[in-house]
């Protein structure tokens, strides 16, 4: 019963938004530390998921596509690359974060 009306939510979702910051600090999971997080998730009827996880000073994208939809995957991953580039650029400009913050 919970997945069918788990497989109905996601059905009838086109986009879903979590705020959920990662680790602060390295970590590790029985024993062995982590080098990164990246997440995702199987199963549901969505053409595009983009994930993104911040561990420590780094951010991680995860991109999930239905090749019918997004043939070129890797060129996607590029332009959200390039896009979060412009968008640091800028508020390391306006002076909204410490200049030693942008070099990560």
């Amino acid at each position: 019963v919970a997945a069918a009306i788990a497989h109905r939510v996601l059905s009838n979702t086109t986009m879903a938004f979590s705020n959920v910051v990662g680790p602060l600090e390295e970590i590790s999971f029985y024993g062995h530390p982590m080098a990164y997080l990246a997440p995702s998730v199987y199963g549901h009827p969505h053409a595009l998921t983009i994930h993104f996880q911040s561990y420590v000073n780094k951010m991680t994208f995860c991109v999930a596509v239905d090749p019918n939809v997004i043939p070129d995957p890797h060129l996607l991953c590029k332009d959200i690359e390039e896009s979060l580039k412009v968008i640091k650029d800028c508020v390391v400009e306006r002076g909204l974060i410490e200049d030693d913050a942008a070099q990560v």
